[in-house]
């Protein structure tokens, strides 16, 4: 079940659609307007923005990583952690 909304940019505006599917590009700001690159899967270092008891943690582009329950009680929100992302 999707319950996300999905961006998009679009020439000069964002674009808002309902649909589920693969996750959104991840826009960052660059000296020009705004790079738009996929969400990077796999072992990578990233800031946990929020957690979902009892083993999740979720990162800014989207993606998420499970881990054991110590792990998840002992890392606190907005720490950098390396970790198996999908």
């Amino acid at each position: 079940m999707c319950r996300s909304a999905r961006f998009m940019i679009a020439n000069a505006g964002v674009v808002l659609f309902g649909a589920c599917g693969p996750r959104p590009p991840v826009i960052e700001p660059a000296p020009n307007g705004v790079v738009v690159r996929s969400a990077r899967i796999g072992l990578y270092t990233k800031a946990v923005l929020t957690k979902k008891d009892p083993d999740t943690f979720l990162a800014d582009d989207g993606t998420i990583c499970r881990v054991p329950a110590d792990r998840f009680r002992d890392t606190p929100v907005h720490t950098l952690v390396y970790c198996n992302w999908q």
